[in-house]
């Protein structure tokens, strides 16, 4: 990944193109470390994301960010009340820095208009969003960093704000072959090192691309290189920097033969010509695709590890469970032998001599008859010695029938957490997260919380996965277990189609019927794939889908949440990917 300076480049150019004299209309902050602009420009409204998530730190234009939340912290109540209806007066980026300053221009509290600066630093786990006056004091940051965390400076109110150290590193634009060359050679490193460690601006993977597209050794010392190598690397540093210099960029994501994004950069790059590149029209919407995913999957992944934790621990208890259960019904194998006993012991007690430590004869119970020998406790009488036996076949009956019931219990739960880890990967949002820690909830898995008015005020989530067939058919498909009980027992008409992968934890599938067309068998093989897609087997092949009418699945009473029976279903093998699914996208 390399969102260095040079990209941040590209995307301030954007930024410029279509913010710049627009107002600010909302601010919210939808993360603990994102904040989301609503800027209307031109007619137009964009939607401004800026991060300083220590993993996916970035700025750009959105169309996917959304407010989650009814109630603003306090660094976003102060940023609406320096900000809020304010105008953009211009967005910079200080000598191709990973810094972006958006100054704007609003009213204070005494109606005079104020210019203040909004600085995002884009830095790894140093990333911060920093609120200053014009004069560069401080008055908030979403991050405070404190002389104990940093002895280099503080970033905190009051404080007058300082650009991070640039070590002595120079604007890589409009720079002299000489001065290039004399900078490359102030230390004994790498060509591709050296670049990266004087220049402003670039990562690694550029720098490696430099040494590349100018055919040296990025390896090479700087001190044993040759002028004509040098001379051969300062035109490969111009030709790379001319299109950010002149605001030519032409942002490219590449993605390997499964579609999977592997990196990203505002121009080609030669290095990466065994991955498939794919021209964007902007940064932004590239970065968007990149991160939006990945972020997305980072977060809820962050706030769903307890109830992963639990649910492997009921899991591994289940386990545990099911193992004492099949063990006390091996021991229960003998219980038919009891009964034996006990009927033979009675039959023939009168001829068991006192005091006899065992019994043999002739077992009628099978065919043709068997001897047989009879353990006996010589302090019991033959009568006292049937009655233990009766005693041991009732009790191993009971416990035969207490584990087998049981068995089916503990299976029913590994079925059901099963499904509640597959549903924690279909999470979204807040409100997806809180409808399963809901159904954990109820179902008695999780302790049930006090309700807090941000709880309370929290929007319901938007039910079921929508999708679209190539004839036009609406697709759902659950979320959650709570969600698969709706939408096939509510939801579903019964001449719809009805999709589930066969024996394993899975999403329920609907496809909607359609008078003017009907459900063919290439509409059974998209569905198919999407039940397959959000199952258990979603990164298998030949998986198994079983399919039937909606009127054909039945809700048993008092099953757990997503437990259904259905009949008269037939089933489909398919083999699902994420570039099939896409194209169901509505």
């Amino acid at each position: 990944m390399a969102l260095d300076g040079l990209v941040l480049a590209n995307i301030v150019h954007e930024l410029k193109d279509v913010l710049i004299g627009g107002r600010i209309d909302k601010i919210y902050q939808i993360e603990k470390e994102d904040i989301l602009f609503t800027i209307r420009n031109n007619g137009n409204v964009y939607k401004l994301l800026l991060t300083a998530n220590s993993n996916y730190p970035r700025v750009h234009l959105s169309t996917l960010a959304k407010n989650p939340s009814q109630d603003p912290p306090m660094f976003c109540m102060l940023l609406r009340k320096h900000l809020g209806g304010g105008r953009l007066l211009d967005i910079v980026q200080p000598d191709l820095e990973r810094i972006v300053e958006f100054h704007i221009e609003a009213t204070n509290e005494l109606g005079d208009k104020e210019t203040k600066k909004l600085i995002i630093e884009i830095m790894g786990r140093h990333s911060n969003i920093i609120l200053t006056k014009e004069d560069h004091l401080i008055l908030d940051s979403i991050k405070h960093i404190s002389n104990d965390k940093s002895s280099v400076r503080e970033i905190l109110p009051n404080r007058v704000y300082q650009r991070p150290p640039s070590q002595d590193k120079l604007n890589p634009l409009h720079i002299s072959e000489a001065n290039f060359i004399e900078k490359l050679k102030t230390s004994d490193l790498p060509l591709f090192k050296s670049l990266y460690m004087n220049f402003n601006g670039l990562s690694p993977m550029i720098c490696h691309e430099i040494c590349h597209t100018a055919g040296v050794d990025d390896e090479a010392s700087t001190h044993t290189t040759s002028h004509e190598h040098y001379t051969k690397l300062f035109t490969s540093f111009v030709n790379i920097l001319e299109p950010i210099d002149s605001g030519h960029f032409r942002p490219t994501l590449y993605q390997n033969t499964s579609e999977i994004p592997e990196d990203f950069y505002c121009l080609p790059v030669s290095l990466y010509k065994e991955l498939e590149a794919k021209a964007y029209p902007s940064m932004s919407e590239l970065l968007e695709y990149y991160f939006f995913e990945k972020s997305t999957r980072f977060n809820v992944a962050q706030k769903t590890a307890d109830i992963k934790k639990l649910i492997h621990t009921f899991i591994d208890r289940s386990i545990r469970k099911k193992a004492i259960q099949e063990k006390a019904l091996e021991e229960c194998t003998h219980k038919e032998l009891y009964k034996i006993y006990g009927e033979l012991l009675t039959a023939y007690a009168h001829q068991i001599p006192t005091e006899a430590d065992s019994f043999t004869t002739l077992n009628y119970y099978t065919e043709p008859y068997e001897e047989i020998t009879i353990p006996l406790e010589i302090n019991k009488t033959a009568i006292q010695n049937a009655q233990a036996y009766f005693k041991l076949y009732n009790k191993a009956k009971r416990t035969e029938i207490a584990a087998t019931e049981q068995l089916i219990s503990i299976e029913e739960d590994l079925q059901y957490l099963a499904s509640v880890l597959l549903s924690l990967d279909l999470l979204e949002t807040k409100e997806d997260i809180a409808e399963l820690r809901t159904e954990l909830v109820q179902m008695g898995y999780l302790k049930k919380k006090k309700n807090t008015k941000k709880e309370n005020r929290s929007k319901k989530s938007l039910p079921y996965l929508h999708f679209k067939s190539s004839k036009g058919h609406d697709i759902y498909v659950g979320k959650n277990n709570y969600q698969n009980d709706e939408l096939t027992m509510k939801f579903a008409k019964t001449n719809d189609l009805w999709l589930h992968i066969k024996d394993g934890p899975g999403s329920h599938v609907i496809v909607k019927y359609l008078e003017s067309s009907p459900i063919d068998d290439e509409v059974i093989l998209e569905a198919a794939t999407l039940a397959a897609y959000y199952s258990s087997g979603k990164m298998s092949s030949h998986v198994p889908i079983d399919y039937t009418f909606r009127k054909n699945v039945k809700k048993v009473p008092n099953a757990k949440p997503g437990m259904v029976i259905y009949t008269q279903f037939k089933t489909l093998y398919v083999t699902p990917t994420e570039a099939f699914i896409k194209k169901l996208l509505p």
